[in-house]
Protein backbone atom coordinates (compact mmCIF):
# COMPACT_ATOMS: atom_id res chain seq x y z
CA UNK A 1 0.00 0.00 0.00
CA UNK A 2 3.03 2.64 0.76
CA UNK A 3 4.54 1.91 -2.66
CA UNK A 4 0.77 2.38 -4.59
CA UNK A 5 0.74 5.80 -2.24
CA UNK A 6 4.35 6.86 -3.47
CA UNK A 7 3.45 6.04 -7.09
CA UNK A 8 0.82 8.04 -6.80
CA UNK A 9 2.41 11.21 -5.20
CA UNK A 10 5.47 10.65 -8.13
CA UNK A 11 2.98 10.78 -10.60
CA UNK A 12 0.94 13.55 -9.48
CA UNK A 13 4.57 15.89 -9.03
CA UNK A 14 5.32 14.92 -12.51
CA UNK A 15 2.10 16.40 -13.78
CA UNK A 16 2.27 19.23 -11.92
CA UNK A 17 5.77 19.64 -12.44
CA UNK A 18 6.05 20.10 -8.97
CA UNK A 19 5.61 23.78 -8.50
CA UNK A 20 4.27 26.55 -10.35
CA UNK A 21 4.95 26.67 -14.36
CA UNK A 22 8.04 28.43 -15.60
CA UNK A 23 7.13 32.22 -16.30
CA UNK A 24 7.25 32.46 -20.36
CA UNK A 25 8.66 34.90 -22.21
CA UNK A 26 8.01 36.34 -26.23
CA UNK A 27 10.18 38.55 -28.31
CA UNK A 28 8.47 41.15 -30.25
CA UNK A 29 9.59 42.26 -33.86
CA UNK A 30 10.32 46.18 -34.42
CA UNK A 31 7.37 47.90 -36.09
CA UNK A 32 8.79 51.34 -36.73
CA UNK A 33 11.24 51.82 -38.87
CA UNK A 34 13.66 55.05 -40.18
CA UNK A 35 14.22 55.35 -43.68
CA UNK A 36 15.16 51.15 -45.48
CA UNK A 37 15.64 50.21 -48.65
CA UNK A 38 13.42 48.32 -50.54
CA UNK A 39 13.99 45.39 -53.24
CA UNK A 40 11.66 43.14 -55.29
CA UNK A 41 13.90 40.24 -54.38
CA UNK A 42 11.99 37.71 -52.40
CA UNK A 43 14.18 36.66 -49.15
CA UNK A 44 14.41 33.42 -46.92
CA UNK A 45 15.49 33.80 -43.33
CA UNK A 46 17.44 30.71 -42.18
CA UNK A 47 17.00 29.25 -38.31
CA UNK A 48 20.25 30.92 -36.66
CA UNK A 49 22.87 28.73 -35.53
CA UNK A 50 23.78 28.63 -31.71
CA UNK A 51 25.86 27.02 -29.41
CA UNK A 52 23.97 24.53 -26.68
CA UNK A 53 23.40 27.46 -24.28
CA UNK A 54 21.53 29.24 -26.42
CA UNK A 55 19.87 26.34 -28.28
CA UNK A 56 17.51 26.45 -25.57
CA UNK A 57 14.20 27.78 -24.42
CA UNK A 58 16.20 28.86 -21.24
CA UNK A 59 17.71 32.55 -20.82
CA UNK A 60 20.94 32.77 -20.44
CA UNK A 61 22.75 34.60 -17.85
CA UNK A 62 26.12 35.23 -16.88
CA UNK A 63 27.43 36.50 -13.34
CA UNK A 64 31.13 36.79 -15.35
CA UNK A 65 32.89 36.05 -18.32
CA UNK A 66 33.30 32.59 -18.41
CA UNK A 67 30.27 31.55 -16.42
CA UNK A 68 26.96 30.50 -17.90
CA UNK A 69 23.94 29.95 -15.72
CA UNK A 70 19.91 30.68 -16.58
CA UNK A 71 17.46 32.70 -15.12
CA UNK A 72 15.21 30.40 -12.49
CA UNK A 73 11.94 29.60 -13.27
CA UNK A 74 11.87 31.36 -16.46
CA UNK A 75 11.97 30.14 -20.39
CA UNK A 76 11.15 32.00 -24.17
CA UNK A 77 8.50 30.40 -25.34
CA UNK A 78 9.93 28.54 -28.16
CA UNK A 79 13.66 27.36 -28.37
CA UNK A 80 15.90 31.00 -29.10
CA UNK A 81 17.14 30.39 -32.55
CA UNK A 82 13.57 29.27 -33.24
CA UNK A 83 12.10 32.64 -31.63
CA UNK A 84 14.50 34.54 -33.46
CA UNK A 85 13.95 33.24 -36.73
CA UNK A 86 10.30 34.14 -36.73
CA UNK A 87 10.73 37.93 -35.42
CA UNK A 88 13.24 38.19 -37.68
CA UNK A 89 10.67 37.45 -40.76
CA UNK A 90 8.30 39.44 -38.90
CA UNK A 91 10.81 42.42 -38.53
CA UNK A 92 11.46 41.98 -42.73
CA UNK A 93 7.21 41.79 -43.06
CA UNK A 94 6.43 44.99 -40.67
CA UNK A 95 9.37 47.24 -42.97
CA UNK A 96 7.39 46.24 -46.39
CA UNK A 97 10.86 46.10 -47.95
CA UNK A 98 11.03 42.90 -49.20
CA UNK A 99 8.89 41.97 -51.95
CA UNK A 100 8.20 38.54 -50.33
CA UNK A 101 9.83 36.97 -46.97
CA UNK A 102 9.51 33.42 -45.62
CA UNK A 103 11.33 30.39 -43.92
CA UNK A 104 13.91 28.40 -46.54
CA UNK A 105 11.92 24.95 -48.17
CA UNK A 106 8.10 26.91 -48.70
CA UNK A 107 6.05 27.05 -51.45
CA UNK A 108 8.17 30.70 -52.02
CA UNK A 109 11.36 30.54 -54.71
CA UNK A 110 13.86 32.43 -52.74
CA UNK A 111 16.06 35.21 -54.75
CA UNK A 112 18.67 35.18 -51.11
CA UNK A 113 19.63 34.03 -48.29
CA UNK A 114 19.54 35.31 -45.45
CA UNK A 115 22.05 32.69 -42.99
CA UNK A 116 22.76 34.07 -39.53
CA UNK A 117 24.65 32.64 -36.27
CA UNK A 118 23.55 33.69 -32.95
CA UNK A 119 27.23 34.32 -31.20
CA UNK A 120 25.10 36.28 -27.77
CA UNK A 121 21.54 36.62 -26.29
CA UNK A 122 22.30 36.95 -22.92
CA UNK A 123 22.07 39.34 -19.86
CA UNK A 124 25.25 40.28 -18.17
CA UNK A 125 24.73 40.08 -14.39
CA UNK A 126 28.81 41.15 -13.80
CA UNK A 127 28.49 44.70 -15.48
CA UNK A 128 24.23 45.03 -15.79
CA UNK A 129 24.05 44.71 -19.97
CA UNK A 130 21.70 43.00 -22.19
CA UNK A 131 23.50 41.69 -25.17
CA UNK A 132 22.32 40.45 -28.37
CA UNK A 133 24.85 39.32 -30.99
CA UNK A 134 24.33 38.28 -34.39
CA UNK A 135 26.44 37.13 -37.73
CA UNK A 136 24.84 37.65 -40.40
CA UNK A 137 25.77 36.56 -44.51
CA UNK A 138 23.42 37.08 -47.39
CA UNK A 139 23.67 34.63 -50.04
CA UNK A 140 22.51 34.51 -53.49
CA UNK A 141 19.94 31.52 -54.20
CA UNK A 142 21.44 31.47 -57.95
CA UNK A 143 25.14 30.70 -57.69
CA UNK A 144 25.39 30.54 -53.53
CA UNK A 145 27.75 33.60 -53.51
CA UNK A 146 28.14 35.24 -50.24
CA UNK A 147 26.93 38.53 -51.34
CA UNK A 148 27.55 40.36 -48.16
CA UNK A 149 28.17 39.47 -44.27
CA UNK A 150 28.24 41.44 -40.98
CA UNK A 151 28.15 41.20 -37.38
CA UNK A 152 25.68 42.76 -35.38
CA UNK A 153 25.92 43.62 -31.94
CA UNK A 154 23.37 45.48 -29.50
CA UNK A 155 23.86 45.77 -25.51
CA UNK A 156 21.21 47.64 -23.86
CA UNK A 157 21.67 49.01 -19.78
CA UNK A 158 19.62 47.15 -17.56
CA UNK A 159 19.34 48.12 -13.69
CA UNK A 160 18.76 45.04 -12.37
CA UNK A 161 18.36 41.50 -12.68
CA UNK A 162 14.79 40.80 -11.69
CA UNK A 163 13.58 38.52 -14.44
CA UNK A 164 11.11 41.23 -16.26
CA UNK A 165 13.91 43.54 -16.57
CA UNK A 166 16.01 40.99 -17.62
CA UNK A 167 13.43 39.74 -20.69
CA UNK A 168 13.03 43.57 -21.33
CA UNK A 169 16.00 44.11 -22.00
CA UNK A 170 16.73 41.47 -24.06
CA UNK A 171 13.71 42.28 -26.11
CA UNK A 172 15.03 45.81 -26.77
CA UNK A 173 18.46 44.34 -27.97
CA UNK A 174 16.50 42.28 -30.02
CA UNK A 175 14.28 45.34 -31.30
CA UNK A 176 17.85 47.40 -32.20
CA UNK A 177 19.47 44.52 -33.75
CA UNK A 178 16.72 43.16 -36.23
CA UNK A 179 16.02 46.83 -37.13
CA UNK A 180 20.20 47.02 -38.18
CA UNK A 181 19.79 43.38 -39.88
CA UNK A 182 16.79 44.89 -41.95
CA UNK A 183 18.31 48.01 -43.09
CA UNK A 184 21.87 46.39 -43.60
CA UNK A 185 20.00 43.29 -45.86
CA UNK A 186 17.51 45.82 -47.82
CA UNK A 187 20.37 48.19 -48.65
CA UNK A 188 22.89 45.04 -50.19
CA UNK A 189 20.37 42.79 -52.15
Amino acid sequence: MLATMLSGCAAASLLTGGGPPPATFDLTAPTAFGPVGSTRAQLAVTEPTAIGALNSERIVVRPSPTVVTYLAATRWNDRLPALVQARLIEAFQNSDGVRAVSPPGGAQVSDYGLVTDLRAFEVNAYDRQAVAELNARIIADSNGRVVASRRFRTVVPIPDTEAATVTAGLNAAFEGLSRDVVAWTLGAI
